[in-house]
């Protein structure tokens, strides 16, 4: 894991874009309506996943950026690959589900996949950051939060 944290920057841009086509494969495959579409409401749909998967990772991301910024450095790198490989193994797990299931999941699927991919994300955090505890345990309760948020 340590050699993760030190990519560059093209690097953990193709990891965010590997995120990306996992989300956007899941949404699609979550949607049962878009096969009825015509091409134009496919490109809006489209379009309207892309942008849906840039915020939430944006704010998911802005909002431990700006817990750790003010007392710690060091941190980015590490923040990043963990939202990154958190939210592609709970892709994963939702498109295997999708898959499985041949429809959309219910809410309790969904809440699993979530404390699998969140709960991830808090683990890696908590062993990876190289920050005091106090901040670990304020990333943590970001973490729960993004998580119900999530889920709603």
């Amino acid at each position: 894991m340590k050699k993760l944290y030190k990519l560059d920057g093209w690097t953990l841009f193709a990891m965010f874009l590997i995120l990306a086509f996992m989300e956007l494969i899941q949404m699609f495959l979550s949607n049962q309506r878009i096969g009825a579409a015509p091409a134009m409401g496919k490109a809006l749909e489209l379009g309207m996943y892309t942008v849906t998967i840039i915020f939430s990772f944006a704010i998911y991301y802005g909002v431990m950026y700006l817990v750790l910024n003010n007392n710690e450095t060091g941190f980015q790198k590490t923040i990043f690959v963990n939202i990154v490989i958190g939210l592609t193994l709970a892709s994963l797990l939702s498109i295997i589900a999708d898959l499985i299931t041949g429809k959309a999941p219910n809410i309790w699927i969904k809440i699993v996949i979530g404390l699998i991919g969140n709960g991830l994300i808090a683990w890696t955090n908590w062993k990876e950051l190289d920050v005091s505890q106090n901040s670990k345990i304020k990333i943590s309760v970001c973490t729960a939060i993004c998580f119900v948020v999530s889920s709603l």
